[in-house]
């Protein structure tokens, strides 16, 4: 039985605070470009995970397109902080090509 979006977005979660790396440190690594900054996005996506936990605290339910909207969210930028080397296993869904890097 699958399990319902309230579970499915708290193992989301579960699993992106434990696979993400948000503790990283970025003294000096500015590259210019804000749009795929390693910072601003674990900071972005922190927030939106924090936003959640919040959420979910208070009762609220999330439907499938939340859960699929923040695990995509994820995934991309799990998938950037690769190609940038900044975590060295790929996530599933970047090993099978269902990321897109660009």
């Amino acid at each position: 039985m699958k399990p319902n979006t309230k579970i499915a977005m708290e193992n989301l979660i579960k699993e992106a605070r434990e696979k993400i790396p948000f503790d990283l440190s970025f003294e000096g690594n500015c590259e210019g470009r804000c749009d795929e900054c390693p910072f601003k996005l674990l900071e972005f996506l922190d927030i939106d995970l924090i936003n959640w936990e919040t959420r979910l605290k208070r009762g609220e339910i999330p439907n499938l397109g939340d859960v699929h909207t923040l695990g995509r969210q994820c995934k991309e930028i799990y998938a950037i902080l690769q190609k940038k080397g900044l975590v060295k296993e790929p996530c599933t869904a970047c090993k099978d090509g269902a990321v897109n890097y660009s």
